[in-house]
């Protein structure tokens, strides 16, 4: 068996990406659907942007310009994909609509499929604590729509890709 180039790996963790942003999208624009069923393909984005993040982190610029800023997104990606995959939480709740008991006047929230804050998700063990990915995921992602910070992440890897001397130059 002829292993991937280390090319042909990121290839292969961008469209994992992509293809799961595309299911979370067609998920997310279903009538109706349950923060269960945004749950798998949000869950998915996030673990294929960290595979992508990880795969990159061997490049000193890549690391450098995640250290800023405006790599919270990806800080906040690595904690909720630990707590997605060690804790099995559900991530995302569905909010909005039309709830009882009513009450005068009537307001109706969209309904909205958004990452719980971290608080609301188990806590880490002790030995994994990650303050600075917590902190970041309740910056970048908590109670936000599902879509709103992968879409960030998709932004994250296109500054990326033009960055001079990215290795995303020969995907």
């Amino acid at each position: 068996m002829t292993m991937p180039t280390s090319t042909g790996l990121l290839r292969l963790a961008f469209d994992g990406f992509d293809q799961a942003r595309a299911r979370l999208g067609e998920c997310l624009s279903a009538h109706g659907a349950s923060a269960d069923a945004v749950a798998i393909p949000a869950t998915e984005t996030i673990y294929w942007a960290c595979v992508l993040d990880e795969q990159l982190t061997s490049d000193g610029g890549y690391k450098t310009v995640r250290g800023k800023a405006k790599g919270d997104v990806m800080r906040g990606a690595r904690w909720v994909r630990n707590r997605a995959t060690h804790a099995l939480p559900l991530t995302v709740e569905r909010t909005g609509g039309l709830s009882l008991p009513i009450q005068v006047p009537i307001t109706i929230e969209p309904v909205v499929v958004r990452w719980l804050r971290a608080d609301r998700l188990p806590p880490e063990p002790p030995k994994y604590v990650d303050a600075a990915g917590r902190t970041a995921y309740d910056k970048t992602f908590a109670e936000r729509p599902a879509s709103d910070p992968v879409e960030d992440i998709a932004q994250w890897f296109a500054n990326e890709h033009g960055r001079p001397g990215s290795r995303l130059h020969g995907m």
